[in-house]
Formats: C-alpha cells, sequence, structure tokens
C-alpha cells in the first residue's frame, strides 16, 4: 500500500469586516489546512480553532502530527471509524488540552480523500436517497442559510446590511450581547435598513446577556419578527434558560451549551434547539451522531460554522439536509476564500458534487 503524508501549517483567513460578537473583535481567523498526499491525490481538512473551546493553531498542530507519529495511518482509508475511536482514545489518554477542531480536521481530510479514491461526492456516504439533486434546481431539503451581521459600529452594520441584501440573502444573523439599549439599537438598525425587503432575522447574543437583560429582550424580539434567539445566557445557566424558554414566544437554541453528544440529554425539554458545528463536535461521524439524537428528544437543529473557508465549510454544507436550521456562512465572510467550489444558489449553499468534500485550493 502507499504511503500516507500529512502537513498541517497555520492557515490565516482575514474577514471582510472585523468580525465582532459578545467576547470581543477579530480581523483575522487563524485556522489550521491539512493537506493529505496519497499517490496521485491531494486531499484537504481544515480546523477552525478556538481559544474558547481551548485550542489555537499551535495546539491543532501539535495534535495532528501527534498523532500521526504514533501508528501508520493508511488502514484509515477503509475504516474511517477506526479513526474516530483512535482520535478519541488518543485525546482522552494522551493529549489533556481540548482537541475539538484538531480531531474534525483530521477526520475530513480523511472523508476527503476516501470520497476522492471512489468518486463519490461526500453526502453519498450520509444519505440513501439523494437530497441534493432528487427534487429540481431549487434544492427545496436543503434550509437556506443565514448571513451573520456581527457587532460593529452602527454606520458599519447599515452597510453590511446593505451589502448583503445586494449579494441576495434573506436570512440575517444578527450577533447582539452588548447590553440592552446597544442591543434594541443594533436590532431596530438592522431592521430598518432591511425594511420591506423580506429578511429574516435571527438574534445571537454568544452569551452575552444576564437574565434581567434576557428577559426584557425578549419581549422586544417579536416587534422585529425575529425567527430565532441562540444562545442569550453564559454557559451553564440551563436551569436558566428553561426558564426563560418557558416565557419567550421566540424559539430558544443554545450554541456554547452543546458541543457533543453527550451535551444533548441535559438540553432535551429545557430548551427548543441546538446549534451543532463540526468544530465543536471534533467529528463528522459525531455530528451525524448528534442530528439523530436531537430528532429523537424533539430538539429543533442549526447547523453552524465558525469563520472557515469554503474547505471546512463544505464539509458541513453536505450534512446540510440534516439540519432544520442553516448558518453557514464563515466563507463568505472572508476577503477572499482559498477554495473554490461551493455555490450559492435559492438562499442555499449548495456543494459542487465532485467527489470528497468538492472544493480545490485555488492560492496558497
Amino acid at each position: 500500500m502507499s504511503k500516507i503524508n500529512i502537513t498541517a501549517r497555520p492557515f490565516n483567513l482575514k474577514l471582510r469586516h472585523p468580525f465582532g460578537i459578545s467576547r470581543g473583535s477579530i480581523l483575522y481567523a487563524k485556522n489550521v489546512l491539512l493537506t493529505l498526499t496519497y499517490d496521485d491525490i491531494v486531499a484537504y481538512g481544515e480546523a477552525a480553532p478556538s481559544v474558547y473551546y481551548g485550542e489555537d493553531q499551535d495546539s491543532v498542530i501539535e495534535f495532528v502530527y501527534g498523532f500521526i507519529k504514533r501508528r501508520p495511518v493508511e488502514d484509515y482509508v477503509t475504516n474511517i471509524h477506526k479513526l474516530k475511536e483512535d482520535l478519541d482514545f488518543y485525546s482522552q489518554n494522551y493529549y489533556p488540552a481540548p482537541s475539538y477542531s484538531a480531531r474534525v480536521a483530521i477526520e475530513m481530510v480523511f472523508w476527503d480523500l476516501i470520497g476522492k479514491l471512489n468518486n463519490k461526492s461526500l453526502y453519498q456516504y450520509f444519505f440513501q436517497d439523494d437530497p441534493f439533486l432528487s427534487d429540481g434546481s431549487e434544492y427545496s431539503f436543503i434550509p437556506p442559510t443565514s448571513y451573520t451581521i456581527g457587532i460593529d459600529d452602527i454606520s458599519v452594520i447599515k452597510e453590511k446590511v446593505k451589502q448583503a441584501i445586494v449579494s441576495g440573502h434573506k436570512i440575517l444573523k444578527v450577533k447582539l450581547g452588548l447590553g440592552y439599549d446597544e442591543d434594541v439599537n443594533i436590532l431596530k438598525t438592522v431592521s430598518d435598513c432591511a425594511g420591506d425587503s423580506g429578511i429574516k432575522l435571527r438574534v445571537d447574543a454568544n452569551g452575552g446577556w444576564d437574565l434581567k437583560t434576557a428577559e426584557r429582550i425578549i419581549d422586544v424580539l417579536p416587534l422585529y419578527k425575529v425567527e430565532l434567539l441562540e444562545q442569550p445566557l453564559p454557559k451553564g445557566s440551563i436551569n436558566l434558560l428553561f426558564y426563560l424558554t418557558q416565557k419567550s414566544t421566540v424559539p430558544i437554541f443554545v450554541d456554547e451549551d452543546c458541543l457533543v453528544v453527550g451535551n444533548i440529554e441535559a438540553l432535551a425539554g429545557k430548551v427548543n434547539g441546538i446549534n451543532i458545528k463540526l468544530m465543536k463536535s471534533g467529528s463528522i461521524i459525531e455530528t451525524i451522531n448528534m442530528f439523530n439524537l436531537a430528532s429523537s428528544y424533539n430538539l429543533k437543529t442549526m447547523l453552524g460554522c465558525m469563520i472557515e473557508s469554503s474547505c471546512a465549510i463544505s464539509a458541513a454544507v453536505h450534512m446540510s439536509p440534516m439540519a432544520d436550521y442553516v448558518d453557514l456562512d464563515g466563507h463568505m465572510l472572508l476577503e477572499r476564500d482559498p477554495f473554490t467550489g461551493l455555490q450559492f444558489s435559492h438562499n442555499k449553499v449548495i456543494p459542487s458534487f465532485d467527489s470528497g468534500l468538492g472544493v480545490y485550493l485555488s492560492e496558497c
């Protein structure tokens, strides 16, 4: 069998605008790109580490090289589930720091390789029927994506909303979490800019409110026809979230409170839905398991992302038919996306249908 070679390097992505949330603002996403070579095939994976979840570029690169040095990786070409098991074991026993994005990047690069070896698009491994091609050009089985309006100066927010509308976006996720007055002003600004264009609004506080502020704001959200509210309270406030969910007429989803399958049971019956992200779950296989378990508990699901290029976004896009809501706009927020292959049609992100992830590195 031919030998597999894997490299990991910093992959810095500049945003079109500074991306602001309640915890701060960034201009660059400091990601990591994995490149795998196997005979004449080149495969890719991407990690988008978050300091909030205990990762950074250095820790991801350290994890990747530490893992691949422990044993030959060629067997994973025919046993991707064994790869997940070994990544989990290595993470739990040899690498005490968090490694969510590092693990999913390794799994992702092998999924890309396996798809290319078998001339199959990634989603074809997940669905018996074809959710992308069987319903014609409007992709009715795929939820439309939201587009994020980050916290910024009011003048910049107005410009972002105008650009989003011109680009064809129909759902805007508005980042809040500064405080009642500031947040209501932002929400009103976005709503006024959207006017009668038919734009739907979602709100994400990233845990930036205390209970008193959240109680006040949930009474305001219906005035702006907000579709859903994401993570209003800090991580770990599940009982307070339950109280808030009972009071709110707007569905409440959690993001920071739900990383992996093991978090779902405690949230069942407490909130309306969860935001599932590859970079939190640590695995494409884990992500699929999360969708299945959430459905069994009657929890709605959103498929989200970090700031990522089309490489990592594409891996999520292949699973988008599993979700009730989609927020896969990370690549659209970049000044320049180094990968090509994804399509934006009918306000939905659609894969290229080429083998593997279906994306191509266009610049280094």
